[in-house]
């Protein structure tokens, strides 16, 4: 009993084991058969695409045109350019003047034009400082001439009297000699006696001491004159000096001119060299401007830079102002600041002159030197390795090799192998090349 139930489980298990076996065949054979349609379709799809590719109708592509690039062009012939230079300078007064006072004092009186900016006449009066003391110092030196001149002519006056005391006493002395001669003859003869000889003598000798007498006041009165003439001259230059300080209480204008820092006004005490004013002559404008030694060498060698004329213009907001200018000198020494030769030109027209003030920054304008078989192209045209782009056969780019030789303004003047009537492109293409098609645009 117990045998037959144990076979019967065995058989069981065994019909189990056979039934998952022959599931999972089945299960295995489905993906085997869904992977061959697969693979089937995948194969299917491909045959038909190259079926389709391989029977397709020929297709003609489309020719597009090559289309010119549009640039600005300049038609050049070489010959010779006249490039001019343009620099930039500074408005300076040709003749200025800082006015000081000469002599201290108040100030009583100024001009109606003393202040910034204002405007005088050659000889006008600008200060005039309190008179009072300067009026009393000439009163006193003219009386202390005076007063020299009256002594000098008392002095004058002695001399002359002792002169003619002089001519007297030789007088008197040649009598009293005679008069010893002829007692001296007499006592010979016995005809006079020895007093009335001695008394003779006697009167000869005082007139000779009389004689000696004047002739030493002479002496000292001649002396005592040159004192009194150099203190004379001593005191006609105190009158000459208080007079000119007298004046010296008026300032006066020495041209016309226009007033800068003005110092002046009525009450204040000046002392002797306060500036007053500075005065600059709006009629002598000059413009200081610097050439580098390439500049300067080049307007040397082509000759005298004294006398050429330059154009000065000048921008004032919107409106610009040129004027005719010479160049009057140069510098003697190189300016230590810029290492060039500073140079001053000379506006021509005084009354067009009087716009301008000294401190505004101009431009200057001069022909530089002439250079032959040149061509004058804007800075666009020049490529980097000194070479243009001309437009040649075909309307096709060609490269021209170029050397610079100076500059016109803000163009470059330059040389090379370019012909008369060549277009030159002014353009800037990134993708310019040898060989590019392009529209000239002049």
């Amino acid at each position: 009993m117990e045998g037959s139930v144990a076979d019967a489980q065995r058989q069981a298990e065994r019909a189990l084991k056979v039934r998952r076996r022959s599931g999972l065949l089945r299960m295995v054979g489905r993906v085997l058969v869904s992977l061959v349609l697969v693979a089937a379709a995948i194969g299917a799809g491909l045959g038909l695409f190259q079926y389709m590719v391989a029977t397709r109708p020929p297709v003609t592509q489309a020719q597009t045109p090559e289309r010119p690039r549009i640039i600005d062009s300049r038609i050049v012939t070489p010959g010779d350019v006249a490039p001019v230079l343009t620099l930039y300078g500074q408005i300076t007064s040709g003749r200025s003047v800082d006015l000081r006072m000469l002599v201290a004092g108040e100030v009583r009186a100024i001009a109606p034009g003393m202040s910034e900016g204002g405007r005088v006449r050659a000889g006008e009066m600008l200060v005039e400082v309190d008179r009072f003391e300067f009026e009393g110092a000439l009163v006193r030196a003219r009386a202390d001439l005076a007063e020299a001149e009256a002594r000098l002519a008392e002095t004058d006056a002695r001399l002359k009297a002792e002169r003619d005391g002089i001519a007297r006493a030789r007088e008197q002395l040649m009598i009293s000699e005679r008069e010893v001669a002829r007692l001296t003859l007499l006592a010979t003869r016995e005809a006079a006696s020895e007093a009335q000889l001695d008394q003779s003598r006697l009167r000869v000798s005082a007139a000779r001491g009389t004689l000696e007498t004047r002739e030493n006041q002479i002496g000292i009165l001649d002396a005592q004159r040159r004192r009194e003439e150099a203190v004379l001259s001593r005191l006609r230059f105190a009158v000459a000096k208080a007079e000119r300080d007298l004046e010296n209480t008026r300032l006066v204008a020495p041209f016309d001119a226009i007033i800068s820092n003005a110092a002046a006004d009525r009450g204040r005490l000046l002392a002797v060299s306060d500036r007053v004013a500075s005065l600059s002559d709006p009629s002598r404008v000059e413009v200081r401007f610097t050439l580098n030694d390439a500049q300067y060498g080049r307007l040397a060698a082509s000759g005298m830079i004294e006398g050429r004329p330059v154009t000065v213009r000048w921008r004032a907001g919107d409106t610009v102002s040129e004027k005719s200018a010479v160049i009057a000198r140069v510098a003697p020494t190189v300016a230590a600041n810029t290492g060039g030769f500073d140079v001053f030109a000379v506006i021509s027209n005084p009354e067009r002159a009087a716009q301008l003030r000294p401190g505004a920054f101009v431009e200057v304008i001069a022909a530089d030197r002439v250079v032959a078989a040149a061509v004058s192209l804007p800075a666009s045209a020049i490529h980097a390795g000194d070479f243009v782009f001309v437009v040649g056969q075909n309307n096709r780019l060609q490269s021209v090799k170029i050397t610079r030789v100076g500059f016109d303004g803000e163009a470059v003047v330059v040389r090379g192998d370019l012909k008369p009537g060549d277009v030159v492109m002014t353009s800037r293409l990134a993708e310019a090349a040898p060989g590019l098609l392009v529209e000239a645009r002049r």
